[in-house]
């Protein structure tokens, strides 16, 4: 009996090993200095493979949370050699990051130049195709959460919301949102840009970088330039990127609900807590724990209009009634070993982006072509993603002196199951299902003996919805769009560094939506009615720049 109760009790230990090790949260601290022992300011510290990240106080001080031992931070900063150090068992990480000499040669493209960053006295912040691709997102927006020091990302996580970006912080004149600005283009967002047609991404901060856009550059300006093919007698170049991943939504472990049981019994600790505070004694009225100081699960949370059933019920008059009225006949038992309410409405989301790019050129013309598609799956059930892509870029010399070229990106985007307003954005001001999920009580089942979706029919659980039910109703909403972009140009040089260039850009597409709203009379506040909504429109918008620029040693 001894070994027997020695081995529950090692057994249970392991378990309980296992699980602080698969949802273990360390804490790890630090200095980052330079090499004559002052602290560095503003260096991006990030988990390397994550969206983890934070930056370096004035002193060069951080603190950053890390899930999992096997982890390796990663120091980066404008002008530094980037350095990353495995984390294993360490709290405290110290470091000393070096210059980087060659950084000073890094390329600088503005809204009317291009020039390296030793030149340059602006604000501006560079970062690499490479490093851009070191998150595995397909969204460029998340890509660039800690790669740039000050420089802000929220994202809800939903597949095709567009994140909130910030360059020089919150509260700022005219609104708070950047200047995008992709192959000259200024552009509304960046989400339909794929990463893998990116060269490189400059952030512009202060006026004197972005002055060529006036008051819209107030909030800084992230410039995006895509690749281009290379002049020379050479073959076309063929490249793959590509990842496949999965999104787990239980990593790092989720709130544990009460069991209908544990429920019951601090409901009834309520009413006793709530007597005695006004010195009278308890009264125990929920229509489903009974009227004992013993709380008590019933037969039956629900049998056609009566609540908190003991006992039997007259199972053939009820299944006469739910055949003639389907719609307002429910009956459900309560679920006593808990309905996982998070478990029912999410999934591990399967995350792929693949992508060709075609490049080559001659001694006078250069060209580059991409072609990609990301799938993303979201964590909630019946809300996927899919965006395809299409862009060709390239420039011809029509003599010495004149050139011409183009760069054109087709886009198509389709969201299903998206919730909040704002194309996602606005989830925030929803109720969302993951809400509806802890709010809606252990003891529901998700379906009643009939297979119709149960819900708060039962008396005495508030009015939140059946979380399953809402997502299966979003099955078939979606948002698709269509959307063309680019530009042309001409360059001339009529004497040696002088060069006058004009290019007209713009962009064109249409958009649609439709949603369903369908009737439901198992709430405490039912729906009565179905509903349908769908609409579209398009938009159309081009810009011409000429600017002339005189370069000369």
């Amino acid at each position: 009996m001894k070994a027997k109760i020695l081995l529950k009790c090692l057994s249970l230990s392991f378990m309980i090993l296992l699980a602080t090790t698969a949802f273990s949260q360390q804490k790890v601290t630090g200095t980052v200095i330079d090499e004559t022992g002052g602290g560095i300011p503003g260096v991006s510290v990030s988990v390397k493979g994550t969206t983890q990240g934070t930056i370096t106080d004035g002193e060069g001080n951080y603190s950053l949370n890390v899930n999992g031992a096997n982890r390796t931070l990663v120091f980066s900063s404008i002008g530094f050699l980037t350095q990353e150090v495995a984390v294993s068992n360490q709290s405290v990480i110290n470091i000393t990051i070096v210059e980087d000499a060659q950084s000073l040669d890094e390329v600088i493209v503005t809204g009317y130049s291009i020039t390296n960053k030793k030149e340059s006295t602006a604000a501006a912040s560079i970062v690499k195709a490479k490093d851009l691709q070191q998150i595995p997102s397909g969204n460029v927006e998340q890509q660039l959460q800690g790669r740039v020091a000050g420089l802000t990302v929220i994202t809800n996580g939903q597949p095709g919301t567009a994140s909130i970006i910030r360059v020089r912080g919150f509260g700022a004149f005219g609104g708070n949102e950047p200047l995008y600005v992709v192959d000259g283009i200024p552009v509304g967002s960046i989400d339909y840009v794929s990463p893998d047609d990116i060269a490189s991404t400059t952030v512009l901060k202060d006026a004197a970088a972005a002055s060529i856009y006036g008051a819209r550059a107030a909030n800084g300006v992230i410039v995006i330039t895509t690749k281009q093919g290379t002049k020379g007698k050479r073959g076309v170049q063929v490249s793959y990127d590509g990842f496949v991943g999965f999104t787990d939504p239980n990593v790092g472990g989720q709130p544990q609900m009460l069991s209908p049981q544990e429920q019951a019994d601090y409901t009834h600790i309520a009413y006793r807590n709530n007597a005695a505070a006004n010195g009278t004694a308890p009264q125990y009225t929920h229509p489903q724990y009974g009227n004992q100081a013993q709380a008590t699960l019933p037969d039956w949370l629900h049998a056609n209009g009566q609540n908190g059933v003991r006992g039997a019920i007259d199972r053939a008059a009820i299944d006469a009634a739910q055949a003639a009225d389907p719609e307002n006949v429910f009956l459900f038992a309560p679920n006593r070993a808990g309905t996982d309410w998070y478990d029912a409405i999410t999934r591990t989301g399967l995350l792929m982006r693949h992508g060709l790019g075609f490049s080559g050129g001659t001694e006078s013309s250069r060209f580059y072509m991409g072609i990609n598609l990301q799938d993303q799956a979201g964590i909630l059930l019946n809300n996927d993603f899919k965006r395809y892509t299409f862009r060709m870029n390239s420039e011809f010399d029509l003599g010495k002196r004149v050139r011409f070229g183009e760069n054109l990106q087709l886009t198509y985007r389709t969201v299903r199951g998206q919730i909040g307003g704002n194309n996602g954005l606005g989830v925030a001001d929803n109720e969302s299902q993951i809400l509806s999920a802890y709010r809606m009580p252990s003891t529901i089942p998700v379906y009643d003996e009939y297979g119709n979706f149960a819900s708060t029919k039962a008396a005495g659980f508030n009015n939140p919805r059946n979380p399953v039910r809402e997502r299966e109703n979003q099955r078939n909403d979606g948002n698709f769009s269509l959307f063309l972009t680019g530009n042309v140009y001409a360059e001339i040089e009529p004497i040696k560094d002088l060069v006058f260039r004009s290019s007209l850009g713009g962009n064109v597409g249409n958009f649609a939506y439709r949603f369903y709203s369908y009737r439901y009379l198992g709430d405490s506040e039912p729906q009565a009615s179905n509903s349908f909504g769908e609409g579209s429109g398009y938009n159309l918008g081009w810009t011409l720049t000429n600017t002339a620029q005189y370069k000369f040693n």
